[in-house]
């Protein structure tokens, strides 16, 4: 503990554990005056009293307890906060550990990303099979379309065919004759190919729409068939024959066959409980009101 001399104020420290509970009486070696020194009272609380020092292992030997090291002069409880100080320091530590492990409270910390199916691979396999041949029906339709616009645009028909005719003939004419069935394969390939699509992904109303698809095809190709025999009959003689006649009904018979065998086929195949059970919404309209 620190003393201090009362006449010349000099000070120094003695060992407060050597006095004697009722103190003892010192000379000043400055001034040779004589002094008497207390023994302080034992600090309140057993928490910050010890009997061996932490630091530099000072002990009494005995079972009187000093709340400040006599050797090294470590207060105890300053020693005590620092110890529980450090001890907060590592448990925040821990803490923070604990919420970036994988154990983590899922409320403080984003949920890890969801790996998503691609929706082509989701469809079953009767929808994959016939929405890629709808699709590769589409796009021969639509080389067929782009070809006879293509033909139509690059050529001037109002001049041959005012030469074969020896009469001239509006444009309008030759459009019905020559483009009109060219603009309406490519447009309607277009639309069976985005349709299709949808179809293959489960798009509500897809089968609806793949349906009137398969049914416009089926009316196209009678167009088609007919528009063609038109020109068969056009480019005859004044007078043919029947067998001439004839031989452009079954032509065309034939070729609306082809033209409608797939369409009646799709119509026929999207109409079963394989593909209606993929499209629980496209059977009944929605309710109204």
């Amino acid at each position: 503990m620190k003393i201090e001399c009362p006449s010349c104020h000099l000070s120094g420290k003695v060992n407060e554990l050597e006095l004697p509970p009722d103190g003892r009486e010192l000379k000043c070696p400055r001034c040779k005056a004589g002094f008497h020194v207390m023994k302080p009272p034992p600090p309140s609380g057993k928490q910050d009293l010890m009997n061996i020092c932490p630091v530099c292992q000072y002990s009494t030997f005995t079972d009187e307890m000093f709340a400040v090291c006599p050797k090294c002069g470590l207060v105890g409880s300053e020693y005590r906060e620092n110890i529980r100080k450090q001890q907060e320091k590592e448990q925040t530590r821990r803490d923070m550990e604990v919420l970036t492990r994988s154990h983590r409270n899922p409320d403080l910390v984003a949920p890890p990303p969801v790996e998503t199916i691609p929706e082509l691979s989701r469809a079953p396999q009767p929808i994959r099979v016939t929405g890629w041949i709808c699709v590769m029906i589409g796009g021969i339709l639509l080389l067929y379309g782009l070809n006879g616009l293509l033909t139509y645009y690059s050529r001037d028909w109002q001049a041959v065919l005012s030469e074969q005719l020896l009469e001239p003939v509006s444009e309008t004419s030759i459009f019905f004759r020559l483009g009109f069935i060219p603009w309406l394969v490519t447009l309607f390939s277009g639309y069976f190919i985005v349709t299709a699509t949808l179809f293959l992904r489960l798009r509500v109303g897809s089968l609806k729409r793949l349906k009137e698809c398969a049914w416009a095809g089926l009316a196209l190709g009678i167009i088609h068939e007919t528009v063609c025999f038109t020109k068969w009959v056009e480019i005859s003689s004044s007078t043919p024959s029947f067998f001439y006649f004839a031989t452009g009904i079954i032509s065309s018979l034939f070729w609306i066959f082809l033209w409608s065998a797939p369409a009646v086929v799709l119509i026929w195949f999207l109409k079963s409980d394989i593909i209606r059970r993929e499209f629980p919404d496209d059977q009944f309209p929605a309710n109204v009101g």
